[in-house]
């Protein structure tokens, strides 16, 4: 079963996409900073990371960099966001971001593309 580790501040949203994951077949870890979710993708390196822009304790652009660091492979990073930054889906693109979502997402298209990000179609 594939892991997906859920970095958000905002619990109720943490919380709601873990159940929606869950069913979807998923397991899933929950943090809600920047610090903790990195101590939780080097302890139990995840398939996926679903990552939430505006994070306390850290910067997420620096996480996304120290995740990839870290982990002994590449690991698809999904970005969501509830604030309108002003060039981030650019950022995200150029990180190399497996998606970028803004709040209020489209549930069945996030979870399209964790599909997609977990197995991306043969070239």
């Amino acid at each position: 079963m594939k892991n997906i580790l859920i970095i958000e501040d905002d619990r109720k949203i943490a919380t709601a996409l873990a159940v929606r994951l869950r069913s979807a077949g998923y397991e899933t870890t929950t943090t809600y900073d920047a610090l903790t979710g990195l101590d939780a993708a080097v302890k139990n390196p995840p398939h996926l990371v679903l990552l939430d822009i505006c994070l306390p304790v850290g910067n997420s652009s620096t996480l996304f960099e120290r995740i990839q660091t870290l982990l002994p492979t590449f690991t698809p990073i999904i970005f969501i966001t509830a604030g309108k930054q002003a060039g981030f889906r650019q950022k995200a693109n150029e990180l190399g971001a497996a998606g970028y979502f803004e709040k209020p997402y489209d549930v069945e298209e996030l979870l399209a593309a964790i599909q997609n990000a977990l197995n991306p179609p043969d070239h």
